[in-house]
């Protein structure tokens, strides 16, 4: 169950570089990796007396640009800046909190992280620093970043995880909703989320989604704004929240869903957590019945057969397992029949998906369609005729498993847990913004 917390809460963008990025790229006009001798450094913001500079905000709205696929103008800079300071204050509260806890990132980690986004964009080792500095970025700016994502991952482990179950009551409850919304329709749904913390920051909050808007609406990849500018769980995915039935949101949210349509996005919509712009991706009746997903409890007995066997051995051992076959009432009889055969075997499969059957087309075919206790066969298999038998089946109404549901669960109580926990960063730092 831990396991999903680093994919869904955590970390990194997998940053959409195009496929030619490389260090043969020329440089951008206009921008340096670092300061120009003699310039002056001006302090814009300081968090806990940690200063950012105003070089540190050119350099992060342009890793944002780059990274977004955005169109790169002088006024668009000056847009995104606020935003981009906004979130350059949070990730300085981050990895000093996980200074505090003595869980800050370690060289290893950041290492890996840009391992794995060289290998999501077919990078070779190295490369994508390189790409940063052909375009005028200093490496540094990327590693800044990584290291926020990489110390909140840890925070939320340390201080917020022990804090967050999901009871059985609350899976019965899920469970029970979606068996009443069986034939309904669910949504596709992805989302660019602004957290507005204080009753005074909802003007700020709409002027940011404000400005995202306009780059979606000059053709900017939603997928890829979300990445580098949502402040949601899921931003890390591209903004994606997967399929949604109505009244899994909040309400204000749900609205915006029934009247948007596939393809388009919406404009910015307030809930009591902050600014939410929407992207429907797609419809579909929800819990459709999906045959391939049935599982199946089966059990199989195998009769050692060469794969050079003649046609008399083959014969014989076909003889053998129709015989076992005609024995057989119930899964136990199976097993039993095996120990009266010489040379053959037995064993449970439990959980047998039916689409993970279509590489052998005949039991694709025959195993669903059983009866409990019916058995099919003799098919050749690599080591040799095998008979099988199914003990049970379930699924396959497009309801999720309990576990998926669980897991599920307590990615939104993360979630809002983790949102909570940075509100309250934010509430005891000192922050100085300068104008």
């Amino acid at each position: 169950m831990f396991a999903l917390i680093p994919r869904a809460l955590v970390v990194l963008t997998i940053l959409l570089l195009p496929a030619t990025a490389s260090a043969q790229r020329p440089a951008a006009q206009g921008v340096a990796t670092q300061p120009k001798p003699g310039q002056g450094l001006r302090v814009v913001a300081r968090v806990n007396d940690e200063a950012i500079t105003d070089f540190d905000l050119s350099q992060r709205v342009m890793f944002a640009i780059r990274t977004s696929g955005l169109q790169d103008s002088p006024d668009l800079r000056q847009r995104m800046a606020p935003q981009m300071l906004r979130q350059m204050i949070d990730e300085r509260l981050q990895v000093q909190d996980a200074k505090k806890l003595g869980v800050k990132p370690s060289d290893s980690e950041v290492a890996g992280r840009y391992a794995e986004i060289e290998r999501a964009a077919g990078l070779s080792q190295g490369q994508f620093k390189q790409y940063l500095q052909s375009v005028g970025i200093s490496p540094d700016i990327a590693t800044q970043q990584i290291e926020a994502q990489i110390a909140w991952a840890k925070i939320i482990r340390r201080k917020v995880r022990s804090k967050v179950d999901v009871s059985e009551a609350e899976v019965d409850d899920a469970m029970s909703r979606m068996r009443s919304n069986v034939g309904k329709t669910e949504t596709r749904v992805a989302e660019i989320f602004v957290p507005v913390d204080r009753a005074d920051g909802v003007d700020e909050g709409k002027r940011s989604a404000d400005r995202i808007m306009e780059q979606l609406r000059r053709g900017a990849p939603f997928a890829a704004v979300a990445q580098q500018f949502s402040q949601g769980a899921s931003a890390a995915s591209g903004g994606d929240l997967g399929w949604v039935l109505p009244g899994a949101l909040d309400p204000s949210l749900d609205a915006v869903i029934e009247r948007t349509q596939p393809r388009t996005f919406s404009e910015p919509v307030r809930s009591g957590a902050g600014w939410h712009i929407l992207y429907i991706v797609d419809r579909r009746p929800f819990a459709a019945a999906r045959p391939d997903d049935v599982k199946l409890n089966l059990v199989q007995m195998t009769l050692a057969l060469p794969s050079n066997a003649t046609p008399d051995e083959t014969n014989r051992a076909t003889a053998e397992a129709q015989k076992a076959m005609s024995g057989v009432r119930n899964c136990s009889d199976l097993h039993v029949q095996s120990r009266q055969v010489k040379g053959s075997t037995s064993g449970d499969l439990n959980g047998v998906r039916v689409g993970d059957l279509a590489g052998n087309p005949q039991m694709y075919e025959q195993l669903p369609r059983l009866p409990i206790g019916g058995t099919a066969g003799p098919f050749r298999v690599a080591e040799g005729l095998q008979v099988v038998a199914l003990c049970s089946k379930a699924g396959g109404d497009g309801l999720p498993t309990r576990d998926s549901i669980q897991q599920q669960l307590l990615i939104q109580k993360l979630d809002s847990a983790g949102r909570r926990y940075m509100r309250d960063l934010r509430r005891q730092a000192t922050v100085d913004i300068k104008s």
